[in-house]
């Protein structure tokens, strides 16, 4: 075979390349699993992982697109190689099979992709497509029907949040519950007039001012105000005494 050419030895290297950034993001993973305590944020593994797989993807699309020139080429030292100082590296290029380990993985992926071909149970493509289009519109309508607020639903509250297994480390709080506490604290603040009276010295009028639940007591005993509400107003925005127009 003639040697080769400008551009298939530039298809080889950009082969290295792509592999050895690949082997790059593999030994960052092992390296931050192994020496991380604790153990990485959720968020650093996907982004380690996703880079991994972008190294993958282009690692098989550029296998793919030169298919015919990887297989075709053979490896085979020259007189200038250095054989007796390189002789690792020069079994690696010249073994024709595949290491025992790579053996394994391909023969285990082979045969799970000949079962996958085989199994004639699964969903057809067009079957997966009508279910991806089912499910975001179904699950969303499913969410409003639990009566989601907050962390858990309305269901789990009434069972008791203490007995909900979300199976997370940290531990969910319920802000539904502390919503309503903020509500009834705020309703707790509230004031509101429950008396008029003209001052004994001088004009103008004296307000009994009360909280909210003293003020519900007091619409209990009374059927209707001492001086209508309308009166109050009209006496605060214009200075009209009640009763006068």
């Amino acid at each position: 075979m003639a040697a080769p050419t400008q551009e298939q030895l530039k298809t080889l290297e950009q082969s290295r390349q792509r592999l050895v950034q690949l082997t790059r993001s593999l030994a960052s993973l092992i390296t931050s699993l192994n020496q991380s305590d604790p153990l990485p944020s959720w968020s650093s593994l996907q982004s380690q992982a996703s880079i991994i797989s972008n190294n993958l993807l282009s690692v098989s699309d550029h296998l793919s697109d030169n298919r015919d020139l990887l297989t075709s080429l053979v490896a085979y030292p020259g007189p200038e190689y250095p054989g007796r100082t390189q002789a690792n590296t020069l079994e690696q290029l010249l073994r024709t099979k595949l290491d025992p380990r790579v053996e394994d993985w391909v023969a285990r992926g082979r045969k799970a992709g000949a079962s996958a071909l085989e199994d004639k149970s699964g969903l057809a493509e067009a079957e997966l497509a009508e279910l991806w289009d089912w499910a975001p519109v179904e699950a969303n309508q499913e969410a409003r029907r639990r009566n989601w607020g907050g962390n858990f639903t309305l269901e789990e509250r009434e069972m008791g949040v203490q007995n909900v297994v979300t199976g997370l480390a940290r531990v969910l709080e319920d802000e539904g519950s502390e919503s309503e506490e903020e509500e009834e604290e705020g309703e707790e603040d509230e004031m509101e007039i429950v008396g008029v009276r003209r001052q004994s010295a001088g004009a103008g009028f004296e307000f009994d001012i009360a909280p909210a639940s003293a003020a519900q007591h007091q619409q209990q005993k009374f059927v209707e105000p001492a001086v209508p509400l309308e009166d109050i107003l009209r006496f605060m925005t214009t200075g009209a005494e009640p009763g006068k127009r």
